[in-house]
């Protein structure tokens, strides 16, 4: 979007929670509809706001979703470690 990119994650719950998802182990065992639907929401989700817009980027795996994730984890990990808040700066409208 606008801002940059971000990727986003999709996941289930387990099967105690939901157990439609049962036998989901990747995304290859979600039907096409979904993924379908997913990007139409993050297509559309923001026309109505003025001067933003949303490009879909590809699907990635099982394994490049742990990367991302843990990447993530070790950049909340090193700002937390320098006495930086991690994940409250630049977030506009947010005051700390």
């Amino acid at each position: 979007d606008e801002a940059g990119g971000d990727e986003k994650l999709v996941c289930v719950p387990v099967d105690s929670t939901f157990p439609y998802y049962t036998k989901v182990d990747g995304k290859e065992d979600l039907p096409e509809i979904v993924f379908e639907q997913i990007e139409h929401f993050f297509t559309h989700y923001k026309d109505l706001e003025k001067k933003k817009w949303v490009r879909i980027g590809t699907w990635g795996d099982r394994e490049e979703a742990r990367r991302i994730t843990m990447e993530a984890i070790e950049r909340y990990e090193a700002e937390k470690a320098k006495g930086e808040e991690p994940m409250n700066h630049d977030v506009p409208g947010r005051e700390d």
